[in-house]
């Protein structure tokens, strides 16, 4: 769900759009020719991802009073589709104007993911980011919907290329820090108090402004981010701050991530989501291997749950990849909701573009446990049974563009 993955772009000059366009109307089409010629050094690009396959699971929800098996065709195995449009306007002196919109939707249907539940999000149109900024010899600053630094330095932390199945996706996903213990398993499948809307506020955040620092600043990357939560007569409503700092070499790579959120439904001004992420990657000619540690808490609800992950990536040649992961849960609130996942996965790249993949997941959870073995896209709204384990088997293919 909250993969970014590499996608090839096609840049399209604003001069040529322009040009190339027609218009009703000889003042309009003057005017838009005017501002295509003024600004040569504009450019607008279009991106973005279709990822469909099957998806098996077990354990994946009651059938006359036992636990049922699934199949169905799924968006998004490994990374959720999704489009965008991304612009720069170079203004001179080392300076540029740039803006990102992005939205997710799913090829199965058609349909766009505009009704993010949980707060706030509710008929989003880019749910995947607005944001539009100065891009600087001192670094960038971003205001709209930003992609928070936390998600930044966690997704970096991962091996594999932080997928949507089995990987530390399912932990920002499937942790327990914005589950309400009062609302029972009901609140745990939907609802502002899910799992998913927690793993979703940890990933994008409103309202919010984003300092990034430049590229290539001694192998250094990262930024912080503040969101104003808007309402009258309390700073500290709705608030969220987070940051990362990481660094690389090209071979060692250190990552680290921090976030803190109130009550995201402006409700109370208790503090709420709290995460951080500290991660190492080394690469080996063709092998890339990580460990990551992740915890997520709630200081008003108790929830407190520690992730440790190990990731291994293997290039195999140029069109075949296998990925391997291993995640355990450890649950210091109720110790009988701790649980394993274990992954294994293959690509092979038809061409640049489009990639056939294979996975295979299992989770091993305890009388408690609900952590799911399949994709974000699939197990935000359909956990694991209670204190069942699970396989899960996706297969698709994936295109870019």
């Amino acid at each position: 769900m909250g993969t970014k993955g590499k996608y090839s772009r096609v840049g399209l000059n604003a001069r040529k759009i322009v040009r190339g366009a027609t218009f009703s109307g000889g003042l309009v089409g003057l005017a838009c020719a005017s501002i295509g010629i003024a600004h040569a050094q504009s450019s607008v690009t279009l991106y973005g991802v279709m990822d469909v396959g099957l998806q098996y699971r077990t354990a994946a929800g009651a059938s006359n009073g036992k636990a049922g098996s699934a199949v169905l065709l799924a968006s998004g195995n490994e990374l959720t589709s999704r489009w965008g449009l991304l612009g720069s306007e170079d203004i001179g002196g080392g300076y540029k104007v740039t803006f990102k919109l992005e939205s997710g939707f799913s090829p199965t249907t058609g349909g766009g993911n505009f009704a993010v539940p949980f707060p706030n999000d509710t008929n989003a149109l880019f749910d995947r980011g607005a944001v539009v900024g100065i891009t600087a010899p001192w670094g960038k600053v971003l205001m709209g919907r930003n992609w928070s630094p936390f998600f930044d330095g966690i997704s970096a932390g991962d091996a594999t290329g932080f997928m949507n199945f089995g990987s530390l996706a399912n932990a920002v996903f499937q942790n327990s820090s914005n589950v309400n213990p009062k609302l029972g398993l009901a609140g745990i499948a939907s609802g502002a108090n899910s799992p998913a809307n927690g793993g979703l506020l940890y990933t994008w955040v409103n309202n919010s402004v984003k300092y990034m620092l430049p590229d290539n600043t001694y192998g250094l990357s990262g930024g912080a981010l503040y969101s104003f939560g808007g309402t009258a007569g309390s700073f500290a409503n709705k608030q969220t701050w987070s940051a990362n700092l990481n660094w690389t070499n090209g071979t060692l790579g250190f990552t680290s991530a921090y976030f803190d959120a109130r009550d995201p439904t402006g409700v109370t001004n208790n503090p709420w989501l709290r995460a951080l992420s500290v991660g190492v990657s080394y690469v080996i000619g063709p092998v890339k291997t990580g460990f990551d540690f992740a915890k997520f808490r709630n200081p008003t609800t108790g929830a407190d749950q520690n992730y440790y992950y190990l990731g291994a990536a293997w290039q195999a040649s140029p069109v075949w990849r296998f990925t391997a992961d291993w995640m355990y849960l450890q649950d210091l609130q109720n110790s009988a909701a701790g649980a394993q996942l274990y992954k294994v996965g293959a690509q092979y790249s038809l061409s640049k573009r489009t990639t056939l993949y294979a996975d295979i997941g299992y989770s091993m959870n305890k009388a408690q446990g609900i952590l799911g073995a399949g994709s974000d896209t699939v197990v935000l709204s359909s956990p694991a049974t209670i204190g069942r384990n699970q396989i899960a088997i996706g297969a698709g293919l994936r295109t870019l563009f």
